[in-house]
């Protein structure tokens, strides 16, 4: 399954770790409601698909969201420079994944890292990751600046 981004659109994908994140899934009928939920370690793998861990439990009705229709949108963000991306996609569904254990344990690392360098405590820093998490794929569709700065809401590498 490949995406359908462009290769400068990955590239600055791939570019934009780590990321504090937070995945939107879009109104589903099981849950009533769309949701957003804490995640990490958004990955762009040479297969097309993005990876991400989705923290648990509070990412429980964002999963059922994207269970029930596969849509999502990933919006990622760089403490120590604000540097915002948005991914917009489909085709989101849970994998297993062993290695993901491992990339999201130095994923937290490089994001504690990271807050730490724009002042936050190191121990609220690792209190905000969640250690419980459901990894999930998606194809990706485009790839969006975020506020602030001169390409928010522009499409990235079109």
């Amino acid at each position: 399954m490949s995406g359908t981004l462009s290769t400068s659109s990955r590239d600055e994908l791939r570019s934009s770790s780590p990321w504090a994140s937070a995945c939107w899934s879009r109104y589903a009928p099981r849950s009533g409601a769309p949701a957003i939920a804490r995640c990490g370690l958004a990955r762009d793998a040479d297969d097309g698909l993005v990876r991400l861990a989705v923290a648990m439990p509070e990412g429980t009705v964002t999963l059922a969201n994207l269970d029930d229709n596969g849509v999502i949108a990933l919006t990622g963000a760089r403490p120590t420079n604000y540097r915002t991306l948005q991914v917009k996609g489909h085709g989101a569904h849970r994998i297993t994944r062993p290695e993901m254990d491992q990339l999201v344990v130095r994923h937290r690392a490089a994001f504690v890292d990271e807050v730490c360098a724009v002042g936050l405590a190191r121990a609220a820093a690792n209190a905000m990751w969640s250690t419980r998490f459901v990894a999930i794929a998606f194809v990706p569709d485009a790839l969006f600046g975020q506020a602030p700065g001169p390409a928010a809401g522009l499409v990235l590498g079109a």
